[in-house]
């Protein structure tokens, strides 16, 4: 009976990933392990595995490299154009790496990091006190007070409730 989590993980994992490659142009793949000293995120044709599931016709694919020539990326372009889709295959992609399963893309070289840590949008519950750029402001702030040098952070729409000044002002201090 204690080992029935576990059973359950595997089995859905499984399914999972036989879903994935039975997909139109879905591909995954057992990554390279990098040490994680390396931080190295390469990964071609990486898919976001939700979209994939969720939709017929064949996915977009991108390809996507973090190392020592490049670990900030900031994404810009018009609303509906793939950024939030990305940012969170990348996630799901080194979520899966860390949990041993294959990944959604054809060839990846990962390192492990020490924590995801994520700041998508989310709704209005917590902003009566602060107001939404503080509510976000304050959700950075714990982001990086628990992040280390091995961490993967991955920001989405932050600070897109305070004009471009004052989030230029705030994203130049972040990063």
């Amino acid at each position: 009976l204690k080992l029935l989590p576990e059973i359950e993980f595997v089995s859905r994992a499984a399914e999972l990933i036989m879903r994935l490659d039975a997909h139109p142009g879905c591909k995954t793949t057992i990554p390279e392990t990098a040490p994680m000293a390396e931080k190295c995120f390469e990964a071609i044709e990486l898919y976001n595995p939700r979209v994939a599931l969720a939709i017929d016709d064949e996915i977009v694919t991108n390809d996507l490299s973090f190392d020592d020539e490049a670990r900030i990326y900031v994404l810009t372009g018009p609303n509906r154009g793939g950024k939030s889709v990305i940012t969170v295959a990348l996630g799901a992609a080194q979520a899966m790496f860390q949990l041993g399963l294959p990944v959604p893309a054809a060839k990846a070289k990962i390192s492990p990091v020490s924590g995801i840590y994520t700041h998508f949008p989310e709704g209005a519950d917590d902003t009566i006190d602060k107001g939404r750029l503080g509510e976000e402001c304050a959700r950075l702030r714990e982001i990086f007070a628990s992040a280390t040098a091995d961490s993967m952070i991955l920001l989405d729409e932050s600070l897109s409730s305070t004009g471009a000044y004052e989030a230029a002002y705030i994203a130049s201090e972040i990063l």
